[in-house]
């Protein structure tokens, strides 16, 4: 059996000046929002110290006193703005009481003259305030979630689980030896053969069923292609995926990324503006399919292999919650669930919470499955998980009605598997691909393990016209 891997479509560079995520009254005759997002400055600013440890954690290039300084001159433009805009409310009012009472046509006169002054200053004071918001709004939007309490802060992550040592062989062959399992191109381009290929499915499918049969999971359909906008709320580097070239493109802001139905963002068109009941919580999602990743096949990066490939099969999961006290447990269960699946390959592998430094700016809290491979002398994340808070779901209005008023709700999730890298590990550590002993794979009959690889890919294509 061959699979072919091979990154499709076309991409270019495109530099960013205005957000996707939030656009200003002077830009909205060019580009249409297609999202506004909910901006909570006083739930941001109330711990400035938490906020500023944050920034400094990861090492972000952000000063906190000068957005704090630029929030000052916002909310004082602001204030002016509400202050004119509620004395033309009055005298509008003004104007129509007097106009029905059929009073001096002098006072309606001024009340007019009045009403087309503040009409004016109105006006001109909010081409005052569209500079003064951009840049402020925009350096807000690049704010980082606080840490969670778990997070390393430090550049040493912190290891919560290991499963077996690293094995001590001296000399180990690569993977891409293997070249009846593996025919390696470049990051781009590489084939999976014979047991390499149907372990790559296998075991997405196997890990899918598993968290929806143990973990009680919903299993989705994800959509390959996610726009600006949603990369932009998830706080994504846009390096991290292709762009993709599009005819006749309405919003030129808004472009679309390829990032595969096995990313995380993926899932958030779905989410996006809707408001659920508490009721249907916690909401638990997994998605099989690909994921199309730039950030570790850079130039002048490692030397190219399938740990370093742009796309592999991946399974996402996703979890909402209504507090954070859930979204820590429910993240506590994934991992529970992935240690399950990892153990029954009997392969060293290990979880460790990664230093604020490695987080993207919407991440709190990063769980990293990691295995051991031998011809790099150490271990490789094949899958993660992320607390997110309700900083994304902030961002993208996901929220629960509760008592009259609507909570944001706390997003977990992240890819619990990348195959490629897995069978590269695997391969190396000569321990045989068979997906059939992996929690939530498919017990094939008697008759069918009585065949061999070929008559069972013959027969399960038979059974597709039964």
């Amino acid at each position: 059996m061959l699979r072919l891997r091979n990154i499709v479509g076309q991409c270019f560079i495109l530099r960013r000046h205005i957000s996707a995520l939030y656009i200003t009254g002077d830009k909205a005759n060019e580009n249409y929002v297609t999202l506004q997002p909910f901006l909570d400055f006083a739930g941001t600013f109330r711990d400035k110290v938490a906020l500023q440890q944050s920034i400094a954690s990861r090492g972000l290039n952000i000063n906190l006193e000068t957005v704090l300084t630029k929030y000052a001159a916002y909310q004082t433009q602001q204030k002016h703005l509400q202050r004119l805009e509620e004395e033309r409310e009055v005298v509008t009012k003004e104007l129509k009481s007097l106009t029905k009472s059929g009073d001096s046509t002098e006072l309606l006169d001024k009340l007019r003259a009045r009403g087309k002054q503040l009409r004016n200053d109105v006006k001109s004071l909010k081409q005052k305030l569209y500079p003064i918001e951009d840049d402020f709004i925009h350096d807000f939007l690049h704010l980082p979630n606080v840490l969670h309490a778990h997070c390393p802060q430090t550049d040493v992550e912190k290891l919560i689980y290991r499963h077996k040592p690293p094995p001590n062989a001296a000399l180990v062959a690569n993977h891409l030896d293997h070249k009846d399992l593996v025919h390696f191109i470049d990051n781009n381009r590489y084939y999976m053969m014979e047991q390499a290929a149907h372990f790559d499915v296998d075991a997405m499918q196997a890990m899918a069923r598993y968290f929806v049969t143990n973990g009680d999971f919903v299993q989705t359909c994800n959509p390959d292609f996610v726009r600006c906008v949603l990369l932009e709320a998830n706080a994504t580097p846009l390096t991290q995926y292709h762009l993709v070239r599009e005819e006749h493109l309405l919003n030129k802001l808004n472009t679309a990324y390829l990032t595969g139905g096995g990313a995380f963002e993926s899932f958030l068109g779905t989410i996006t503006k809707l408001s659920v009941y508490p009721s249907v919580l916690p909401l638990r999602y997994v998605a099989c399919g690909r994921s199309y990743n730039r950030e570790d096949g850079l130039v002048n990066g490692p030397t190219p292999s399938l740990y370093t490939a742009t796309q592999t099969n991946a399974v996402q999961s996703f979890v909402a919650t209504q507090t954070a006290e859930q979204a820590d447990a429910e993240l506590e269960q994934v991992l529970n669930l992935a240690i399950n699946f990892y153990k029954a390959l009997d392969v060293p592998f290990r979880i460790v919470y990664v230093a604020a430094a490695s987080l993207t700016p919407s991440e709190s809290l990063r769980a990293s499955i990691e295995v051991y491979a031998p011809s790099l002398k150490r271990y490789v994340c094949v899958g993660r998980i992320s607390n997110y808070g309700d900083y994304v779901s902030k961002r993208i209005l996901f929220n629960t009605r509760r008592d009259k008023h609507y909570d944001f709700l706390h997003l977990v999730g992240g890819p619990v598997l990348y195959t490629t890298r897995l069978i590269a590990a695997l391969i190396e550590l000569g321990i045989k691909l068979e997906a059939n002993k992996l929690p939530g794979a498919l017990q094939l009959g008697p008759s069918l393990q009585a065949m061999n690889q070929h008559q069972r890919d013959l027969q399960e294509f038979k059974d597709l016209f039964k």
